[in-house]
């Protein structure tokens, strides 16, 4: 599933859209201690305004993460499609709909008995399906040829016990301390999942997209237990293990012009290939590349390059989770942040056995705490 068809399901994703049909929808509610209090399924429109809005604004954020960081494809190991294994369960609810109470049982409790969660949360699904249009050469439609691409997405709310303290009593016309408290489904998702996934305009039933509202920090539970994937590094995990082959193979020779200097040519050739379909990667020849680029010695690089090639394993890491916006020098008491374009206003000296970080000013308009510095 690359950008170009995520884009397109992501458009066709509404509530509004002629083309995208919702069937049905599952809502389940399950407690701190994993037991399901409540469980409906309903046809869509069967759903009262009111609620099938929150629904399907929760169902709609999971498909608008980000490539390789809010939303990772995952395949499934071939035993995954044997009996009550994750892909066989997804494939068969799919098959039978969520209206089949054995078949969709099955799946919510694969889900409850294997996900780790530490506090109660809805369980959303839906039944859908996108109808899709064939296109010629021009990229244009036909609306004689079309196929269907049915589909299973869901998404895990949190659910909030929440007390307002003091509330307006009408029936009284007073102001009263709250004595009951609320649970709150949150609208936003912290996990997803789609399945199956939409790869060339077209259902890939050996593949499963894996949705985490934070990237630093996803719900592994889901990918491996859950989904029964192996799980690969996060975004945040690919950023510090790239961190950490430099750090290791470049040693001494990564001063701050080497570290700007690799994160700009990174950041350059994210940028210049963001519109294609799969985000782009640094290959370890791209990275003994920039690192030579970068003033490093042959040898350093090319230790960098054999450890990044074993570290990443055939994986390599997407060049938009290793970039930073800004840089940021970092000491005791101190922090220093510079933007992209100004890094070559910063050096570091030794000066009389001393480390110090200099700072050419060549505006001569310096602010400290929003008042105009004298420079003496």
């Amino acid at each position: 599933m690359n950008k170009k068809d995520l884009s397109e399901l992501k458009k066709h994703f509404s509530r509004s859209d002629d083309l995208l049909t919702v069937r049905r929808i599952s809502v389940t509610f399950i407690d701190s201690e994993k037991e399901v209090r409540c469980e409906s399924v309903r046809g869509y429109h069967e759903i009262a305004e009111e609620e099938i809005s929150c629904i399907f604004e929760s169902l709609s954020k999971v498909l608008k993460g980000t490539l390789g960081k809010g939303l990772i494809e995952y395949p499934f190991p071939n035993e995954m499609y044997e009996d009550d294994k994750s892909q066989n369960l997804l494939w068969t609810v799919l098959e039978n709909g969520l209206d089949a109470d054995e078949s969709r049982d099955k799946l919510v409790e694969h889900i409850r008995e294997h996900m780790v969660y530490v506090m109660p949360y809805a369980l959303f699904l839906a039944e859908c399906v996108y109808t899709v249009f064939e296109k010629n050469r021009n990229d244009e439609k036909n609306k004689f040829d079309s196929h269907e691409y049915r589909f299973l997405i869901g998404a895990v709310c949190p659910v909030e016990a929440r007390v307002d303290g003091l509330i307006y009593d009408e029936e009284n016309n007073d102001i009263i301390r709250k004595t009951t408290y609320d649970r709150v489904v949150a609208d936003a998702p912290t996990d997803g999942f789609l399945f199956p996934t939409f790869t060339g305009r077209g259902p890939d039933v050996n593949h499963v997209m894996y949705y985490t509202k934070k990237p630093k920090d996803p719900n592994v539970s889901i990918v491996e237990e859950v989904l029964g994937c192996q799980f690969t590094l996060s975004a945040q995990e690919e950023k510090e293990t790239f961190r950490a082959v430099l750090d290791r193979a470049v040693g001494e020779e990564l001063n701050l012009n080497v570290i700007a200097s690799v994160n700009e040519k990174i950041t350059d050739y994210a940028k210049a290939f963001k519109d294609e379909p799969e985000p782009p990667v640094v290959s370890d020849i791209m990275m003994r590349d920039i690192l030579l680029d970068s003033g490093v010695t042959q040898e350093r690089a090319e230790a960098a390059q054999q450890l990044y090639r074993e570290t990443a394993d055939g994986n390599y890491f997407t060049a938009s989770n290793l970039t930073d916006n800004k840089t940021t020098l970092t000491s005791s008491g101190v922090t220093v942040s510079i933007s992209g374009d100004a890094t070559s206003k910063v050096t570091t000296r030794m000066i009389d056995g001393r480390k110090f970080l200099m700072i050419s000013l060549d505006d001569p308009e310096v602010t400290v705490n929003g008042f105009q510095m004298k420079i003496q």
